[in-house]
Formats: structure tokens, sequence, C-alpha cells
């Protein structure tokens, strides 16, 4: 079968650039400028080679644009500056395997309780470390100088002092 066949007729395709709706997960449609095959004869629309990956990418991308989301390039810092590897960022979350792959290649949006857990993970590292010794990931800190928080009656929280990252 030759990709830019009509399946059904046979016909040749031609590649066609429009606006397009598509499903970006979780049942939501997004409007994207979509590339495909469309048959001239019978109307049948298809993709061939990378064309569905960037399809499911541009939609990914007017996803996180529509939700106020991080980007994959801001996942993938996140991830890096705790050296770990997307198998360990997906262990530390609780994620699925190759969740953390998707949203680094843009093929997939996270939800908006994912992106919170992510900034969350950005800005607290003491949240990174408790949450890497909970679940037996190792870990790089940052060189980021993480201060006690005190407790109502002053003293320092004894939570607060359990996630800090040992020297």
């Amino acid at each position: 079968m030759v990709p830019d066949r009509c399946y059904l007729c046979r016909s040749e395709g031609e590649i066609v650039e429009e606006p397009r709706e598509v499903s970006a997960g979780n049942g939501r449609k997004v409007t994207i400028t979509d590339r495909f095959y469309r048959c001239p004869n019978c109307g049948e629309t298809w993709y061939s080679g990378g064309m569905a990956d960037e399809s499911f990418r541009r939609g990914a991308a007017a996803l996180r644009v529509e939700d106020g989301l991080l980007g994959p390039t801001e996942i993938r810092a996140i991830r890096a500056s705790y050296g770990l590897s997307q198998a360990g960022l997906e262990k530390l979350i609780g994620s699925g395997e190759k969740t953390v792959v998707r949203w680094e290649r843009g093929t997939v949006a996270q939800n908006a309780t994912a992106d919170t857990l992510l900034r969350v993970l950005r800005d607290h590292p003491q949240v990174v470390a408790r949450l890497a010794e909970e679940r037996g990931v190792r870990v790089k800190m940052p060189n980021v100088a993480l201060e006690a928080e005190s407790a109502p009656d002053g003293s320092d929280s004894p939570a607060e002092e359990s996630m800090r990252p040992a020297a």
C-alpha cells in the first residue's frame, strides 16, 4: 500500500492544510491547522508517516496554551534540574509508564492536576526530597538553600525538617 493513495478507492491523495477540530485528550477538542491527505475522488482523509504525531503535537500545544500549562521544554528542565530520567520522574510522581515521555515529546498535554504537581516540584525542592525518600528515587538536589518554616509557636516544624535533603 502506497501511503499517498486512498485505501478505499486507491486514488492518489492530495496533501491538505486546513483548520480542523482534533481530540487533544480527556475528550477535549481543539481547532488546529492540520496537515493530512485527502482523496479528491471519495473525500477520505488519512495521515502518513509522522503526520499523525505532528497533529497530536499541535493539538496538545493548543490545549497547553488554552489552559496555561507548562510546555515540554519546561517539564524537561524540571526533570533535569533534579538529575532524573523520564522513568525516574514517573516513579517520583506516581504516573504511568511513558507519561513523561509523551509530555516531553509534546504529543500529550498533562492535565491541570499534573501541571500543578510539576510546578510544586519546580518551586519546592523539599517536596522533591520528601517524595524521593518515600518512593526510593535518587535525585540530585539543586543548590538552593531550603529555609525552615517556623511553626506558629516559633519552633521549627518537624514535618518541614524531615523534608529537607541531607547535606
